[in-house]
């Protein structure tokens, strides 16, 4: 990996029975830290993913820390309340448990699922701990909205410099306002 000169992996074993992605997880941290490469896991489902939407497999503080410790992962994404694939901005966090989840655990606490939180929702969200923020999913379908813009305002366009342009400035210009709204205060 760090040949490659990537310097932050993602390790999602989350699907696995606990223990199983506890060892899993482990294994793959202990290689990267090995080669100086920061580690990202996830515990927990985030919705979306096998129709994981209910409370009940949202992050438990406690299996958290465990895991963390037992991992010595780098920062942790957990299951709060966001789903995958959302296609309207309409998820409603659990800011109680992310208050929880960051009075837990010694390690950033990663949002994924981020394209259905609303902006009022992800301040929260930064307010009660949460350090990073997957977005993504929702700047893909931005870019993707704006050239089905152009090319259905232009059905015979074919030079792809003609609609991929307004896309990537559609895209700038969403993350610029992103980087507003994630601006919101955090916790010490």
């Amino acid at each position: 990996v760090s040949d490659l000169y990537k310097r932050q992996v993602m390790v999602d074993a989350s699907s696995l029975p606990y223990a199983e992605n506890v060892a899993t997880t482990a294994e793959l941290t202990a290689w990267c830290h090995d080669r100086g490469v920061f580690v990202e896991a996830e515990l927990g489902e985030v919705g979306g993913k096998d129709g994981a939407h209910a409370p009940w497999v949202r992050t438990d503080p406690g299996e958290a820390a465990e895991f963390v410790r037992a991992t010595e992962v780098d920062a942790l994404a957990v299951a709060v309340g966001s789903s995958h694939a959302m296609r309207e901005r309409t998820a409603v966090l659990d800011r109680e448990l992310i208050r929880r989840l960051r009075e837990a655990l010694p390690v950033p606490l990663v949002l994924h699922g981020s394209s259905g939180v609303p902006d009022d929702e992800l301040r929260a969200a930064i307010a009660a701990g949460m350090t990073k923020i997957n977005v993504s999913t929702h700047l893909v379908s931005v870019f993707t909205r704006e050239v089905r813009h152009t090319l259905d305002s232009d059905p015979a366009l074919v030079d792809s410099r003609k609609y991929v342009a307004p896309a990537r400035e559609a895209v700038t210009r969403e993350a610029a306002r992103l980087l507003g709204v994630l601006a919101a205060p955090r916790v010490p």
